[in-house]
């Protein structure tokens, strides 16, 4: 059987009203907060003015402050690039583990391009697995020239079978319609 209880629960206490100067003093204390430590704000007013962070969210949209804005960087000196070889940037990417892609120079995908060629015209076939294995590298091969053979003729040869065929079965399928349409009406 179900038991309820007989104590009265007791009433929810009123929420304390805040005038709009003690709601900036938090938006600015949060925003002077973040500008000295870069963030943390909110929770540091929450503990110093016994308000909820949500509160002090709301107040923050409401009266847009609150961000610290982050100081301007000086631009790093750009750097002159290396020209490594596809192979040992791969590799060395590879050895310390970095899961980020390697990015090639112009030069040394055309170089890759010209491998997978050369290996084409003296293989026939398999340049670029062989490039991928080799290198270590993805599929930016076709953007650079490197282009792959068409189907094989057998298989084009079935596709134009499988078309006639199709069509045949049409007509086949028209002509019968014809005849019933003459048997019937």
């Amino acid at each position: 059987a179900l038991v309820m209880s007989t104590k009265a629960k007791k009433a929810a206490g009123t929420g304390v009203r805040y005038t709009d100067a003690q709601k900036k003093e938090v938006v600015d204390f949060v925003a002077q907060y973040n500008t000295a430590n870069g963030r943390g704000g909110q929770s540091a007013a929450a503990a110093k003015y016994k308000v909820t962070p949500l509160t002090i969210s709301a107040w923050i949209k409401a009266l847009g402050g609150g961000k610290a804005k982050k100081a301007a960087k000086a631009p790093k000196a750009a750097k002159a690039p290396k020209a490594a070889k596809p192979a040992k940037a791969a590799k060395a990417a590879k050895k310390a583990g970095s899961k980020k892609g390697v990015r090639y120079t112009t030069e040394q995908k055309q170089e890759v391009v010209d491998f997978v060629a050369s290996h084409n015209e003296a293989n026939g076939r398999g340049g670029q697995s062989q490039a991928a294995k080799k290198y270590n590298l993805s599929a930016w091969l076709k953007a650079l020239g490197g282009k792959k053979k068409g189907a094989k003729p057998v298989a084009a040869k079935a596709v134009k079978a499988a078309k006639v065929a199709k069509g045949s079965t049409n007509r086949e399928l028209e002509a019968l319609k014809a005849a019933i349409r003459k048997l019937v009406g």
